[in-house]
């Protein structure tokens, strides 16, 4: 049964979430708040309707943050809009950081990470605390690999304004502000992944899966691809479009097509773009979700024969 919102609730308190306590301050009564018309996320806590993903969990939670509280760990990269590995979108705890002495939530359904007062860093999302960029990705580096902190931190430092995840207009954080965390990390959890994943991380990148895309040819033993370059036609300067990536001395250009290259007018200025990179010289290699899943291997192989080919000896 879909729950819908009370008519009689008070715009103070959030359809996404609310708490109990604030809600008999507002006059609802405790039938009414015990009834079906509102979801019980957590205990303390009401919503309109059943929290179901991890952006919708977290702010279910939120009225319950402490001053000294704010989300973290996926939550916080849910808040953010940025990049949560596959493996970790299946959570389905709220995940909280708090101030090592304060009181923290003891709920089911929340995990807490404690972190010290001087390390404590957030930002308003919403309404809501969320861990800092840089705090956010700090706290993942004993759960990430290498290679997913490098696409973690490239959303972050990234001004790409076309990323439809994201929540605040970018860049979250700069390159030396990740550095600046890692190098007060110290003992802390996963802070040798952070140090290996900064010199890896590349500003300008459009998508994650960018990426990816650029990590899976460095570590297939490829030579590292340039990001994001310009292309000009050479007959009258005219700019012809960007590189998602390029082997300038090959001139071989990667190119990644994810969901949003299927709009018409999208697909359109792409086949336009592909035809003029051709007719200046460039060869274009594309490539698409499945080439990637659940092996990228036969597209990399395809690649390197292209690249020793095209490659001046």
């Amino acid at each position: 049964m879909v729950r819908r919102m009370d008519e009689r609730l008070p715009g103070s308190l959030r359809a996404s979430g609310f708490a109990y306590r604030e809600a008999r301050e507002q006059g609802i009564s405790p039938g009414v708040l015990r009834g079906e018309r509102f979801a019980t996320p957590f205990r303390g806590v009401r919503s309109a309707e059943a929290p179901t993903g991890l952006r919708e969990r977290a702010l279910a939670f939120a009225p319950l943050l402490r001053p000294w509280q704010c989300l973290g760990g996926v939550s916080a990269l849910a808040m953010l809009g940025l990049p949560v590995p596959r493996r970790l979108r299946v959570a389905d705890a709220v995940e909280v950081v708090s101030i090592t002495g304060r009181g923290h939530p003891e709920r089911r359904g929340v995990r807490v990470r404690r972190i010290a007062a001087d390390r404590f860093r957030w930002v308003d999302v919403e309404g809501v605390r969320v861990a800092s960029p840089p705090l956010a990705w700090a706290l993942m580096g004993h759960r990430c690999s290498v290679h997913e902190l490098v696409v973690l931190g490239e959303a972050i430092v990234t001004d790409a304004a076309n990323d439809p995840d994201r929540r605040i207009p970018g860049p979250l954080a700069s390159l030396d502000e990740l550095r600046a965390i890692a190098a007060t990390w110290r003992r802390a959890k996963g802070v040798g992944a952070l140090h290996a994943a900064l010199p890896r991380i590349r500003a300008h990148v459009e998508s994650p899966r960018e990426s990816d895309m650029r990590l899976l040819i460095v570590d297939a033993g490829m030579p590292e691809p340039e990001v994001q370059v310009p292309v000009h036609d050479p007959a009258d300067g005219r700019f012809l479009g960007r590189a998602d990536l390029m082997h300038r001395a090959a001139r071989v250009v990667e190119e990644y097509e994810g969901a949003g290259h299927r709009a018409e007018r999208q697909w359109d200025r792409d086949i336009e773009k592909y035809r003029d990179f051709e007719r200046v010289g460039l060869h274009v290699v594309r490539a698409t979700h499945r080439d990637f899943v659940p092996s990228p291997a036969r597209w990399l192989d395809g690649l390197a024969a292209v690249l020793a080919r095209r490659t001046p000896r």
